[in-house]
């Protein structure tokens, strides 16, 4: 503890906020005001001439990285949108309502669907369901899961998911997250315990409130108009894109990308962001994933410098 006190207030202020917590903790603290916001007040309320105009227009935390990085624009223009398309195939690296996989290989012909009902007896607060182990935030849930990263990834920008989702409602939500998945173990998984994980973005969408501002929105990130609700017809397939808040997350070689979607949250995992989980929430969700209905993630994902191996 004592060591802790000691580190320097710069030295705190260089590890990101993780959560809203650690946000408001940072944002309460006299120290990271004197070092991130300081600096503009002189410059522009004072007119002193302390340099600030020249430096970095965009400073990001990069998570996996655990450091900031200087940019000299947002979003970044060498992102290369890469398209993780949903398919039916087994991950088997999860325990969740489906077990789906997810891939930047184009879906089939033949690729099929994914449903689920709702709500799921299974779930006991908001969407978390029970396990052996306790509170399951991801076993009551559908999910998409790539296989393990190959070397390590680094997505960070505006992040969409385009679904093709037909409902026997009319009208659903969509609450989407995404997950870094680390490595497990084939004893733990032989074990049935589920693996660990750190949710990096979440986003959602009443079917209701599809309808883009087409004005405000750009092919990275939709604006809705929020102005026009219109029910959806049961069972007709309709294109959502789904805004995913923007991150910065380098995923690690050998851990897994996860894409979890269901209609509602929960207390325990999402606080004080809790979508209220409504009476009339009763009915069956179908996402397509096939060649005519290619519903995709789309991840702005980051060139990395390759790094010279020391032998």
């Amino acid at each position: 503890g004592a060591m802790l006190e000691v580190a320097s207030a710069k030295d705190r202020w260089d590890t990101g906020a993780r959560d809203v917590f650690d946000a408001h903790d940072q944002f309460d603290h006299v120290e990271y005001h004197d070092q991130y916001l300081l600096p503009f007040y002189d410059r522009y309320l004072k007119g002193l001439d302390n340099g600030y105009e020249k430096s970095a227009k965009v400073k990001i935390y990069v998570r996996g990285d655990e450091q900031y990085r200087e940019e000299k624009e947002w979003p970044l223009k060498r992102a290369k949108y890469t398209s993780f398309y949903l398919n039916a195939e087994k991950s088997e690296s999860v325990n969740s309502l489906n077990d789906g996989g997810l891939s930047t290989d184009k879906p089939k012909r033949n690729g099929g669907s994914t449903s689920y009902d709702y709500p799921n007896p299974a779930w006991k607060l908001g969407t978390v369901a029970m396990g052996p182990e306790g509170p399951d935030p991801v076993r009551g849930v559908l999910t998409f899961t790539t296989l393990p990263l190959e070397s390590d990834l680094e997505v960070t920008g505006q992040v969409v998911l385009e679904l093709y989702v037909a409902s026997t409602t009319t009208d659903t939500d969509f609450v989407v997250k995404i997950a870094d998945r680390f490595p497990q173990s084939q004893e733990e998984r032989d074990a049935d315990r589920q693996p660990a994980f750190v949710n990096v973005s979440k986003g959602w969408l009443r079917a209701s409130h599809r309808e883009k501002d087409e004005n405000r929105s750009t092919p990275h990130r939709p604006f809705y108009t929020h102005g026009n609700p219109q029910p959806i017809i049961a069972d007709k397939i309709y294109k959502y894109e789904i805004e995913v808040m923007p991150f910065s997350n380098v995923f690690k070689k050998g851990h897994r990308i996860r894409l979890e979607i269901t209609n509602g949250d929960s207390l325990l995992t999402d606080s004080f962001f809790t979508h209220q989980y409504l009476w009339y929430k009763v009915g069956t969700d179908t996402i397509h994933h096939r060649e005519k209905y290619p519903s995709r993630l789309m991840l702005p994902v980051i060139p990395r410098r390759t790094k010279v191996n020391k032998s």
